[in-house]
């Protein structure tokens, strides 16, 4: 009986470090985007005024 839940509890250990793994590395995904191309609007401001360009 002792066999069944070392087993149970070792599954359960695997089961919480994959979705630990999981969440970190969606996390590192999410933060290591690179969002400036997909930029569609860009202010200039200098001597002749203010620039939009919309693209």
């Amino acid at each position: 009986m002792a066999d069944s839940n070392t087993n149970s509890n070792g599954f359960l250990y695997f089961l919480v470090g994959a979705i630990l793994v999981g969440m970190v590395g969606f996390g590192v995904y999410c933060f290591t985007q690179d969002n400036s191309a997909n930029a569609d609007l860009q202010i200039s401001v200098g001597d002749d005024g203010i620039k939009v360009d919309g693209n």
